[in-house]
């Protein structure tokens, strides 16, 4: 019995993101411009503007300061960068992000990934085409691995959510864990370490409603991302 279109359709769709997944994003697909710190009880969540960003290139904040919070902060801010779609259709675009935020070692080998199959997922595709997209994303924690003056590891763990019109949007859960080194007067993306991995996922409320695409959009229109950094 062959299925139907949607049903393909939200496949692929849901493929395409983790293809996304797996070969794009820094610390997993856990876009946002920042976190309440993941310590809210002991730190308090207020916006804490030393850290940076304190600059732009390329249209991409830079900028940060050399300690812990600054390496969380340019991660997540990085990792926003990283996943946006234009990273995947716009080959100039893309040298012109890695150009602002990588290592050059980084740089070269992001910039050299062929994103050809990719770029024709249905969100992609949309995206390129000027069509409207759902693309909400938020990182839902983070943890420090390792600190040192010159180079952090930070773990991280969110959601992504993405869809097409007459598609009904899709959800992911992705973690994974990332470098940073200290370079020319910043921190900068030094690749993914090991495996962008899925999940941890937790199971949603039985009988809980869903939400179109178009609905998405409607009632999120103009929501604006936190920019809070721990």
């Amino acid at each position: 019995m062959s299925r139907p279109l949607a049903y393909e359709e939200e496949r692929r769709l849901k493929t395409g993101h983790l293809v996304a997944a797996l070969a794009l994003v820094f610390l997993g697909v856990l876009i946002g411009w920042a976190t309440n710190g993941g310590e809210g009880s002991e730190r308090g969540d207020r916006p804490n503007a030393d850290v940076g960003p304190t600059d732009t290139v390329n249209g991409i904040p830079v900028g940060y300061e050399r300690s812990r919070e600054g390496a969380v902060a340019a991660a997540l801010a990085y990792d926003a960068v990283l996943a946006r779609p234009e990273f995947v259709t716009d080959a100039a675009r893309r040298t012109e992000i890695l150009d602002a935020l990588a290592t050059p070692e980084a740089a070269r080998r992001y910039g050299r990934e062929d994103y050809r199959a990719l770029a024709q997922t249905p969100v992609y595709r949309a995206a390129r085409e000027g069509k409207p997209v759902v693309w909400q994303t938020t990182p839902l924690g983070y943890r420090v691995d390792r600190y040192r003056a010159d180079e952090a590891q930070v773990f991280t763990w969110g959601i992504a959510i993405t869809g097409v019109s007459g598609v009904r949007p899709q959800m992911s859960f992705v973690s994974g864990s990332g470098r940073l080194r200290w370079e020319e007067g910043d921190w900068k993306f030094a690749g993914d370490v090991g495996r962008i991995q899925d999940g941890p996922t937790p199971t949603p409320v039985e009988g809980a409603p869903r939400t179109s695409t178009d609905g998405f959009r409607v009632r999120l229109r103009g929501l604006k991302g936190l920019r809070y950094v721990p």
